[in-house]
């Protein structure tokens, strides 16, 4: 065992569970003598150590460790990741700009980024009913399902070949929007549809 250099958790252990030879022994207390780092080392695996060898815990029994594993079987669909998208675009805030993009729209535009997708959606209000319409911005995906929902009424839409959605009518109100795909779900949990 060379002494100039760090002591491996190997020989650590090894002198720990007393299998060390008496010279990797004294080696190895020679250098803890000098070496700080190797001598925390070897504390904290003598505490891990010694809370294993304490540790009463039962294994859990069998039948319900096969109980748990059937409930995921392999190939089984995995659980959908939930992510709560957040708001990047507010056409309502945006600066006007001079020429023609300053002319005032009926439409208003929200675009809402969630890891590596992105969702553009437009908002229209005619006659106190709001229609809303949208994209869903991700590299190679097709297909998924828009569900809108709130205390003054709810709606779905299939995604289109180009992710894209038109949800039927609704009355102006706080509503909670979530795009659901083969493996995330997308979430806006508070989307007000109003003037």
């Amino acid at each position: 065992m060379n002494t100039s250099s760090h002591i491996s958790l190997g020989t650590f252990a090894d002198v720990i569970e007393n299998r060390a030879t008496s010279a990797t022994l004294q080696a190895v207390r020679t250098h803890v003598a000098t070496c700080s780092a190797c001598g925390e080392t070897l504390q904290r695996l003598e505490r891990l150590i010694m809370m294993m060898r304490s540790d009463a815990a039962a294994d859990a029994p069998r039948d319900l460790l096969m109980s748990a594993i059937k409930l995921f079987p392999p190939g089984a669909p995995r659980p959908l990741r939930r992510i709560v998208a957040t708001l990047i675009f507010d056409s309502r805030k945006a600066m006007p700009v001079f020429g023609m993009r300053s002319v005032r729209s009926s439409s208003r535009q929200l675009l809402y980024s969630a890891q590596q997708t992105d969702l553009d959606l437009r908002i229209t209000i005619q006659n106190d009913e709001c229609i809303v319409a949208g994209q869903v911005i991700r590299e190679g995906y097709v297909g998924g399902l828009v569900e809108i929902s709130g205390p003054t009424g709810s709606a779905e839409a299939s995604l289109n070949e180009l992710c894209e959605f038109t949800l039927p009518a609704l009355p102006t109100g706080n509503y909670s929007l979530k795009v659901r795909m083969s493996d995330v779900e997308i979430e806006i949990p508070e989307l007000e549809l109003k003037d």
